[in-house]
């Protein structure tokens, strides 16, 4: 029998969908805390019972709510913003350049979550030249990505850990070469937020992108947006919202007097709904820790390997543990169909075309459940041949 750890699982309580479902899909959707209910409750009174007055207790839980974000990966005070999701905060950050040939380009593997690729694509009209670097999105090209950025490069954007696959990417040397040849880096870390440990100031990227409905338990809504306080007041994106302005209650014509700081990517009227909500998971992850929740998955995560493989299955995950973020991306012949089975038997997993089932276990999770969705996987499939 396997045991997991006491001070981790105490947490389940607190996440009402573990009594009922076998939830293990917490790099797509992480399971919702109960005092989600109470914090909305909050948000809702206050409108209800102080009208626009509510702004003066509102408008601070932008930057409240992400220092919390700031804890979690070591960024100093009042670099990061929060926004909607990561296609605005990624907007907002080609919106600060400018694509002077000869350098124009956009370095990026074929690896990255589309809605970064579409963004991406679009620059073209603008001048920039996108340089896609490898063909097979289960492969992240470490050399070919390198050798991609030259003089020419203005941008390059990765992503921490890779989404179909679990591959967690070493950053540091495309960091390096790109500020060698003076261009900015642009890191995705949706699916690292919340499960790896790493600290964003040591990692020395300029910008870094996410939100919240993944690991950080947070939901949908809340984006967030760091920006290196080395770089940000020279920085003016073009995408600018009221509260972009210094002064923003002046209600100035333009040109735009940009705000300090971080502050002038915070664009327009704030999802203060949506942060009500994200910072209650947020609160749990910083108070758990994440160098526990990053010691816990790698015991799930070697069950579901050792078990996938021991039955014949894909695994679409790097072995090494160092080399792979927080799931498994598990294939077998008929997997879209095993994964509908699984969640209609109450094992709530997903499916990503050509990559396979991925299972994502987080610190209120337990090994026994990584074994039951193995059994229940290996029950289907033998149904299914029957």
């Amino acid at each position: 029998m396997l045991h997991s750890m006491p001070d981790l699982l105490s947490w389940r309580p607190r996440f009402p969908i573990l009594a009922d479902k076998t939830y293990l899909i917490n790099n797509s959707l992480g399971a919702m805390p109960a005092s989600v209910v109470d914090s909305l409750r909050e948000y809702t009174d206050l409108w209800a019972t102080e009208g626009v007055v509510a702004w003066d207790t509102w408008l601070p839980e932008v930057a409240n709510t992400a220092a919390i974000l700031e804890d979690i990966i070591g960024a100093p005070r009042g670099s990061m913003t929060m926004c909607q999701n990561v296609t605005n905060a990624l907007a907002e950050i080609l919106s600060c350049l400018e694509y002077d040939a000869p350098r124009n380009e956009i370095v990026h593997c074929a690896g990255e979550f589309p809605t970064v690729e579409y963004l991406l694509d679009g620059q073209q009209r603008l001048g920039a030249r996108v340089v896609r670097v490898g063909s097979d999105p289960l492969v992240f090209p470490e050399e070919e990505l390198l050798a991609a950025i030259t003089d020419r490069t203005v941008l390059v954007v990765l992503s921490h850990v890779l989404f179909r696959t679990a591959e967690l990417v070493d950053v540091r040397p495309f960091v390096e070469k790109a500020h060698q040849f003076g261009a900015l880096v642009v890191l995705d870390a949706y699916q690292s937020m919340g499960a790896v440990p790493f600290n964003v100031a040591d990692l020395d990227v300029d910008f870094l992108v996410g939100g919240s409905v993944k690991w950080l338990c947070g939901g949908p809504g809340a984006g967030y947006l760091y920006a290196h306080p080395n770089i940000v007041d020279r920085l003016e994106p073009r995408l600018a919202g009221w509260f972009s302005h210094s002064r923003p209650f002046g209600f100035e014509a333009p040109p735009i007097e940009y705000a300090a700081g971080i502050e002038r990517f915070t664009g327009g009227t704030p999802n203060i709904p949506a942060y009500y909500q994200a910072r209650e998971g947020y609160r749990i992850i910083r108070e758990v820790g994440v160098p526990a929740i990053r010691e816990n998955a790698r015991r799930h995560s070697q069950i579901l390997i050792d078990g996938a493989l021991a039955r014949g299955y894909t695994v679409n995950t790097p072995l090494d543990f160092e080399s792979r973020g927080n799931h498994v991306t598990i294939d077998m012949a008929g997997a879209p169909q095993v994964k509908d089975e699984l969640i209609r038997r109450g094992f709530v997993v997903d499916y990503r075309p050509g990559a396979g089932i991925r299972v994502a276990p987080h610190f209120y999770n337990t090994g026994e459940e990584c074994l039951a969705i193995l059994d229940e996987m290996a029950e289907i499939l033998r149904t299914a041949r029957s």
